[in-house]
């Protein structure tokens, strides 16, 4: 199978193999319910395309080659074209790749900054119409916050369309937007983290319980100890979404993390697959 490339787009001895995984790595039998019927596996939180930003590469075909591997029905994508670079381009990229897979990937409209307000609606707006996108994906700035005025229109549009947004805001972030526009439903990525360092994951589960639309994902690098079960003690397995963040980090040991994890069967299957399914009616 081919990679995923961590580096400098070199040649092949620069590819990290995501090769297959044995044991608890592979196992499905925690996704099972009681008829020995398997949930739906859903990865919340997928990009596609290359930048050097952050020095990571997919294509479509190694996506689906990957979940596939993982034994995942679906993916929800964004476009890093339109993260980092080109936003319009970007999500037409997107939306030539869900017509290709359209029972396999679910399109995020990638906003590169909130600061687009009315333009960002706009973007939105043709996604949905277009390519029949179904969440918004924002890109976060260390120098702005998107408790800003000039996102407002965003969420607000968000609910309206009934879109999940997922973005890298944090907590306090999270809770101001959420007095705003409760009704909007929101993906903390990382659960109020970033991929690369351990957050307060205690203060964004606090967060996230005292709103009804906001959840948080798995995706992650490192994870403290009783993390996951400590998630689904105080904030409910319902609000926790199963997420790899692939290609910058490893899908396996995403999903090892819940698979391992000393919480009950129910709660791996809310949390891998059927969260999404119901949010999204699919």
């Amino acid at each position: 199978m081919r990679s995923f490339l961590h580096g400098r787009r070199t040649p092949a001895d620069a590819l990290f193999t995501m090769t297959p995984r044995c044991g608890f790595w592979r196992s499905d039998s925690a996704f099972r319910a009681e008829n020995g019927s398997r949930c739906m596996i859903i990865d919340a939180h997928v990009h596609i395309g290359s930048t050097q930003f952050v020095q990571m590469q997919a294509d479509a075909e190694l996506l689906i080659g990957v979940a596939d591997e993982m034994g995942m029905d679906r993916i929800l994508v964004t476009h890093l074209t339109a993260l980092f670079y080109e936003m319009r381009e970007g999500n037409d990229l997107l939306g030539a790749d869900l017509a290709r897979f359209p029972d396999r990937m679910i399109g995020y409209a990638t906003i590169p900054t909130h600061r687009l307000g009315e333009a960002a609606c706009d973007e939105i707006r043709r996604c949905v119409e277009h390519y029949g996108m179904r969440g918004v994906k924002i890109y976060s700035h260390p120098e702005s916050s998107v408790t800003e005025a000039s996102s407002a229109v965003i969420f607000e549009l968000a609910a309206e369309l009934d879109l999940l947004v997922l973005g890298h805001f944090s907590q306090h972030e999270c809770d101001l937007l959420m007095q705003r526009v409760p009704e909007a439903r929101v993906i903390m990525a990382h659960m109020g983290g970033t991929p690369y360092a351990q957050g307060n994951w205690h203060l964004a589960v606090e967060v996230a319980a005292r709103h009804e639309n906001l959840y948080v994902d798995t995706a992650s690098s490192m994870i403290d100890n009783g993390m996951l079960e400590y998630a689904v003690e105080h904030l409910g397995p319902e609000k926790i979404l199963f997420g790899t963040d692939m290609p910058a980090l490893d899908p396996w040991v995403q999903r090892a993390k819940v698979a391992g994890a000393g919480i009950d069967d129910e709660a791996k299957r809310l949390i891998m697959g059927d969260n999404v399914q119901r949010i999204l009616g699919i």
